[in-house]
């Protein structure tokens, strides 16, 4: 981590400057990287405030507003919910977004992974890969994706991994900082405009 960001901004200058500007990309993240890791203090974590908490963790008193009336449905779920939220956020979902915002109108395709493992009753870190790699029936899969993940899904994202590597697309609208258009992978998949932007709030601030 540099000056608080986990990409150098060498590295950003790097993209904005036009390097790998020719090949495509898709990135993303699933929705709740690492919230698994708070599982254990929910219990704890019920009786303090997400906004008193938030501003222990550094975070500014208008960027903390900001961020939970963007994020309402995962703070209805309590501090644990929206404190993992935003680990998940600062370090993979701003992410995704600084890297496409430099690379500008070079080819990226963005995602979110929403499906809620019921393992762990949300879309934890790593569980997007045997989706990707359409490989659910592979031994250990059920640890981390439950016993019946949906083959719908997989079809889905492993059809978008395909037509990357084969087309140089994957099958939905590539973002453009103006549209900001990402496909979200759930029961129900869909692609959706401004779709992080439930991040905003730590972007700006």
């Amino acid at each position: 981590m540099v000056d608080g960001e986990l990409l150098p901004r060498p590295t950003l200058e790097s993209l904005e400057a036009g390097v790998g500007a020719d090949k495509a990309l898709v990135l993303g993240a699933t929705d709740d990287e690492f919230s698994m890791a708070l599982d254990s203090a929910k219990g704890k974590l019920r009786f303090i405030p997400a906004k008193w908490l938030l501003g222990r963790m550094g975070v500014e008193r208008d960027t903390r507003h900001t961020y939970l009336s963007d994020n309402r449905d995962v703070a209805r779920r309590g501090t644990a919910a929206i404190i993992g939220r935003y680990i998940t956020d600062r370090m993979f979902r701003t992410l995704v977004v600084r890297i496409a915002r430099a690379r500008g109108s070079a080819p990226t395709w963005l995602y979110r992974f929403a499906w809620a493992s019921p393992s762990f009753g949300s879309a934890v870190h790593c569980l997007d890969v045997p989706f990707f790699f359409d490989c659910l029936g592979e031994e250990r899969v059920e640890n981390i994706a439950g016993d019946a993940p949906p083959q719908h899904l997989a079809d889905e994202v492993h059809t978008g991994a395909v037509g990357l590597i084969r087309r140089g697309d994957p099958g939905w609208p590539r973002w453009t900082p103006t549209e900001g258009a990402i496909q979200v992978f759930d029961d129900v998949t869909s692609t959706i405009s401004d779709g992080f932007v439930e991040v905003r709030a730590l972007l700006a601030g």
